[in-house]
């Protein structure tokens, strides 16, 4: 049976950001635009708009092994991971699930890389650049990074209910949230990728959502296996260290420390590559 948090500030909170994120949800419904294009056309370029065509207007094929845009939308980030991680948060402080709040912990590890993977959007190890602020003045940029903080903001929130309460990582409640990130990993396949997905010339999707054109495998999706267990080890580590940390506020921010150094080394040993599109793929009329 569906319960509400007795804990009213944390209620007040999930509340808060189930808002920002209905609002999210509406923005990828109706603006057509990419970053990709928007860096060499600006506003002027032919996606970037509001529209109501929700289902029409993503077009596109692949010429001579490259990608061409006759137009666009953002109905991919429906099967962002970011996204969905941050809809287990938001509802694990409504409804105070401890199962939910054990997956939100778990995978914390999402928003925290993708936010600093993408300080600059373009080329992750690139971070040194004054280009990054407007790069990040982008309205669609914005909204990744509002979508990425609030997952972070919210793991944050829910490990630092954890630690209150005496818990600590529980492997067998972290794993259904777990296996939902694959399972939304191989639909991005399904959904972004000409089907069937996995036939010759059929790899390459129209943006690389959830990583689907960057990771270093391609074998079914079955790929996936190794961020789970990735996953799973990072969890570990953190069961690991929660006891051995006495003071709350380092405790509260373990996941947080532990998520950015694998991002930086990952970022580094190149097994984070970002897509690149270049403007020409995009048709202007």
């Amino acid at each position: 049976m569906f319960q509400l948090n007795e804990n009213k500030r944390e209620k007040k909170w999930g509340f808060i950001f189930m808002g920002i994120y209905i609002s999210i949800f509406l923005f990828y419904l109706f603006f057509d635009g990419w970053h990709f294009e928007w860096l060499h056309y600006g506003y002027k370029g032919e996606n970037q708009h509001f529209d109501f065509n929700i289902f029409g207007d993503m077009k596109w094929d692949i010429i001579n092994g490259e990608r061409i845009y006759y137009s666009t939308n953002n109905l991919h980030n429906l099967v962002y991971i970011c996204y969905w991680t941050g809809t287990i948060s938001y509802l694990a402080l409504i409804t105070g699930n401890k199962w939910l709040r054990q997956g939100s912990v778990a995978t914390m590890a999402f928003p925290v890389i993708s936010a600093f993977s993408t300080i600059n959007p373009f080329v992750a190890s690139d971070i040194f650049t004054t280009d990054i602020f407007y790069y990040h003045s982008y309205i669609l940029q914005i909204v990744y990074d509002i979508n990425h903080i609030c997952g972070i903001i919210m793991g944050v929130y829910n490990y630092n209910i954890l630690n209150k309460s005496n818990e600590n990582i529980d492997f067998k409640k972290i794993t259904p949230t777990i296996l939902f990130t694959w399972l939304l990993f191989i639909l991005a396949r399904v959904f972004l990728q000409k089907w069937p997905f996995w036939e010759h010339d059929h790899e390459l999707g129209m943006i690389s959502t959830n990583q689907i054109n960057n990771m270093p495998f391609v074998f079914y999706g079955l790929e996936y296996i190794i961020v789970i267990a990735l996953l799973y080890l990072i969890n570990g580590l953190l069961y690991w260290l929660a006891p051995k940390i006495k003071r709350s506020w380092a405790q509260t921010m373990i996941p947080f420390l532990v998520f950015a150094v694998l991002t930086i080394i990952l970022v580094q040993v190149g097994l984070i590559e970002l897509q690149e599109i270049p403007y020409t793929a995009f048709v202007q009329n």
